[in-house]
């Protein structure tokens, strides 16, 4: 079952990322491996893999729990290691926050396949976009204001 996002970015819709749980903190996705996201050798491409990774890295540190506020991040630093080869074209990733401040927060991540096979982990730094370090969020019409959506 996916979480409602009424803020996902398209991004993470093109991915077909899916948001089983978020809270504060803590978050875990799933994703269906399609041809597109696969490299040469039929396996997924490391850069879906950072991706996972760096959306489940973000998504704990900006869990806002009222629907007409929000927050984001942006992702200073992401440091990856691939440890295993998908045997599956289901995958799951888990991310925590590992510590927060005011305007930075670090958090971990690991993505693994349906026969729970660690294919990578990953580390972030993250810094909250201006107006999102408080965990009440913005209201969304600040923020669509503040980028300029309409």
């Amino acid at each position: 079952m996916s979480i409602y996002q009424p803020h996902a970015p398209a991004f993470n819709k093109l991915l077909g990322i899916e948001v089983d749980e978020w809270q504060a903190g803590h978050v875990r996705l799933s994703v269906e491996v399609k041809p597109e996201h696969s490299n040469s050798h039929g396996i997924p491409h490391g850069g879906f893999i950072c991706s996972l990774l760096d959306v489940a890295c973000s998504l704990p540190g900006i869990y806002c729990a009222s629907p007409d506020r929000i927050r984001r991040a942006l992702t200073l630093s992401l440091n990856t290691s691939f440890v295993g080869q998908a045997q599956t074209n289901q995958l799951y990733t888990v991310g925590k926050i590992t510590s927060a401040g005011y305007k930075i927060f670090h958090s971990s991540a690991e993505v693994y396949d349906s026969n729970n096979t660690l294919l990578a982990t990953g580390q972030a730094v993250m810094k909250y976009r201006k107006g999102c370090e408080d965990p009440h969020g913005m209201h969304i019409d600040e923020w669509r204001q503040l980028v300029g959506e309409h």
